[in-house]
């Protein structure tokens, strides 16, 4: 290769590893900044638990709080950003493996994300969509999953409806995770174990739902709470796979920086080694150049 062709390609190189070291300091820092923003769903549980304290309504025949349907819903939470290495892929196997365990003739997908919906489109599996999360309208696409889910439910269309998702561990480690969301029913159990008794304790409730008056349904009532908390959810989950998408890109920058920094030095070296032959070649060229005007030069 000549050399201006090498210097051409040392310098292509040299600004492409500054543009991926800027990309991996904005994904960094975009992860540090929403991370520390999420102390704010502890205190918001804090507040909401002890709404689920007020009247026993677990017992209450709802598909918000029993399994109604034999059909499982599955909420696929996947991102359009590039620069992932394979994240979407993990969460989309993770996925069809919960289908396949509880029966793929009895699932149903809701998909979040473009590239999530390019996949189960290609493959022909039927979907209901929504597209990627956008970090200034979380809680908008929060609210839209929710209305869909909540609607399936109460039409008895889904049963249990659960959540496959990245959830970041630390910045330089993401992992799947699979939640469930509804029934809910465990909200509302002083017995079980569930996100509200860790926040409130085991205590009972202020009132038995057949001792006291209220002025809505308990339906209402249970639909309005489980529609909150699913809301809630969303967003929290939405924000856990914004975390985990930056954390993967930073991560695969990182090594992706690396392979091109050795790339760089590389070919640094072989600029170094042709400027040298091309040197070394002038020199000789120039003392055989001499060599022959000596050999002409005629006798005295």
């Amino acid at each position: 290769m000549q050399l201006s062709e090498l210097r051409k390609e040392l310098s292509f190189n040299t600004e492409l590893v500054q543009l991926i070291e800027t990309l991996k300091n904005i994904a960094a820092a975009q992860y540090h900044v929403m991370e520390k923003e999420k102390e704010r769903f502890d205190r918001f549980m804090d507040a909401f638990s002890e709404f689920f304290r007020v009247v026993n309504l677990v017992e209450v025949d709802d598909p918000l709080v029993h399994v109604i349907s034999d059909v499982l819903g599955v909420v696929v939470v996947t991102s359009d950003s590039g620069f992932m290495g394979g994240l979407n892929q993990g969460v989309i196997r993770r996925a069809q493996a919960e289908a396949e365990r509880h029966g793929p003739d009895k699932v149903s997908y809701i998909v979040v994300g473009d590239k999530g919906c390019g996949t189960f489109s290609d493959n022909g599996v039927d979907f209901a969509g929504f597209g990627g999360i956008n970090q200034d309208t979380i809680y908008e696409q929060a609210m839209a999953v929710k209305e869909h889910i909540v609607k399936e439910v109460l039409e008895r269309r889904i049963g249990k409806v659960i959540i496959v998702y990245p959830r970041p561990l630390s910045f330089s480690a993401q992992t799947i995770e699979t939640i469930n969301l509804l029934p809910c029913g465990e909200l509302f159990d002083k017995e079980a174990e569930s996100e509200v008794t860790e926040h409130v304790g085991h205590r009972g409730f202020v009132a038995d739902a057949r001792k006291i008056i209220v002025e809505s349904s308990l339906s209402d009532m249970l639909e309005y709470l489980s529609g909150v908390w699913v809301t809630s959810k969303l967003f929290e989950v939405f924000e856990d796979s914004k975390l985990a998408e930056f954390s993967a890109r930073a991560m695969h920058l990182e090594g992706s920086g690396q392979k091109l920094e050795k790339d760089r030095k590389k070919i640094e070296h072989q600029c170094f080694k042709a400027a040298h032959e091309l040197i070394d070649k002038g020199m000789r060229e120039s003392f055989a150049s001499r060599g022959k005007k000596k050999r002409r030069k005629p006798a005295a």
